[in-house]
């Protein structure tokens, strides 16, 4: 993220694109942060079940 605002500070991308890529960026990031809830609940429970 720092690097598409330095690069849109700088005027090597536009705004739009600058945009794109920061929606681009968080969604990637939303991802694996669901993936990584997935596998410490799944760690939870194998932790308490045993």
């Amino acid at each position: 993220m720092d690097s598409v605002r330095k690069q849109e500070k700088s005027s090597e991308l536009s705004k739009d694109e600058a945009a794109d890529l920061q929606d681009s960026v968080q969604k990637l990031t939303d991802k694996y942060i669901a993936k990584i809830d997935e596998a410490l609940a799944h760690k939870e429970k194998d932790i308490t079940t045993v």
